[in-house]
């Protein structure tokens, strides 16, 4: 996935990480629902599902259209093996970028 994308994405989500715990708690949260959706939107694309299709199902709101379109822009494989690491990486790394987004 290109970073600028992942970056955007955060940003675009605004996202942002406090020292407190409260704000790591609630950063936290975002990212992990980031996370649920990035590994639903590589699921769809690994199974074959169009782009437009899974547009329509997400919605279009920047954030989702950017991870969309970073998902679509990995391989799709063909064994399941090779799908669900696809999925859990495109899940892990969203989640990751999201968390480690420099607070204001």
């Amino acid at each position: 996935m290109k970073p600028w994308i992942a970056g955007t994405l955060c940003l675009v989500l605004g996202v942002s990480v406090h020292v407190n715990g409260q704000g790591m708690d609630r950063a936290g949260q975002q990212c992990e629902r980031l996370s649920n959706l990035a590994a639903q939107v590589m699921e769809s694309r690994q199974l074959g599902t169009s782009k437009e299709h899974v547009r329509e199902q997400l919605g279009q709101e920047p954030a989702t259209r950017h991870l969309i379109e970073a998902a679509f822009d990995q391989p799709r494989y063909h064994t399941r093996i090779m799908q669900n690491r696809a999925r859990q990486d495109f899940a892990l790394f969203s989640y990751r970028r999201c968390i480690q987004r420099p607070g204001p």
